[in-house]
């Protein structure tokens, strides 16, 4: 296992952004940058030529501008919360709203707009970058952050987050990545999706969840089935099936040559596409964002979001790439 550490720039105020870039026997590579932990790159080597599954940039200035959040390590809370004032067992804070009066991405607090402290280890079969940093912000406590991206030969990728605070607070991160498995710019909506869950969350008109959960039959949001995109938007969470035989979430290139598997500890996924580029109809990356449910602090049966004081969550996202060269 290769390790490799280069800087990728230099912030405004003239600290340095670390590249630390990972690649097994297979040739398949992952680069996360210290600014905002992100998730940098992502490739594999097919006959013989490398391809980028990320929709990502190369450069740090398009990261210090970056409102799609490419590749960016999200917390406290990813999503959306849906209100401002928080009493957690004796514990208040409020956080500064920033879209229609809600908190989206942790507002200003967030864990993608800081220079992490990382180190990347090579243990043979099996490599890891691990991320630290300390937030103290409009969250309560002071949280000791630790987000790790271990990669083995087998093209598996893990992506662990850790957290303790000093007292009771809210604790929901996950990655907000982008994939496209035929290429930066291409049209996603021949790609296969396949989400194990048969409900989804019901939202208002600000993309906030109203409580409701919704069956997925019969709607657009039944992945039930591994089937292609198509020209719908998506900007929605899925409840997964905590019963659920295999992965949470199957996303397949157009020829099937190329498969990526997402599962996770958590009891969601949002699901996104876009087109970072202009504003036209075809979408071009897909968002896919394993956590617990948004706004599950204010939603019974969402999920449990908060940290307790001095106790320490640990959460994980495992990402397997499986090629079929015969396709």
């Amino acid at each position: 296992m290769k390790v490799v550490e280069t800087d990728f720039g230099q912030l405004p105020d003239g600290k340095i952004v670390t590249a630390f870039t990972l690649e097994n026997i297979k040739h398949t590579q992952i680069t996360a940058i210290s600014y905002g932990a992100t998730w940098q790159s992502f490739s594999v080597e097919r006959d013989g030529v490398k391809q980028e599954l990320l929709v990502q940039f190369d450069d740090l200035a398009a990261y210090l501008d970056n409102p799609f959040h490419f590749g960016n390590t999200i917390g406290r809370v990813g999503g959306r919360l849906s209100k401002t004032d928080y009493d957690i067992n004796g514990t208040h804070f409020t956080l500064t709203s920033n879209d229609h009066g809600n908190v989206l991405h942790s507002g200003i607090n967030g864990f993608d707009v800081v220079n992490w402290h990382g180190e990347a280890r090579n243990f043979g079969t099996a490599a890891e970058i691990n991320f630290t940093r300390t937030f103290d912000d409009e969250f309560a406590g002071q949280l000791a952050a630790q987000v790790t991206y271990r990669l083995d030969d087998e093209d598996r990728l893990d992506i662990i987050f850790s957290g303790v605070s000093t007292e009771n607070t809210l604790f929901n991160p996950m990655t907000h990545v982008y994939f496209n498995l035929v290429g930066k710019g291409q049209d996603i909506s021949q790609h296969k999706l396949q989400i194990a869950s048969r409900q989804h969350l019901e939202v208002d008109n600000h993309t906030i969840p109203t409580g409701n959960v919704l069956d997925n039959q019969n709607t657009k949001f039944d992945f039930v089935h591994l089937h292609a995109l198509g020209q719908e938007h998506y900007d929605d969470a899925w409840v997964l099936d905590l019963s659920r035989q295999g992965e949470g979430l199957k996303l397949t290139s157009p020829d099937e040559r190329l498969t990526l598997t997402v599962d996770s500890d958590r009891n969601g996924v949002v699901v996104f596409t876009a087109n970072p580029d202009d504003n036209s109809a075809i979408k071009t990356a897909l968002a896919i964002e394993m956590q617990s449910l948004p706004d599950a602090v204010n939603h019974e049966d969402f999920g449990d979001i908060v940290l307790p004081a001095n106790e320490t969550k640990t959460y994980t996202v495992t990402y397997q790439i499986k090629k079929n060269e015969d396709k």
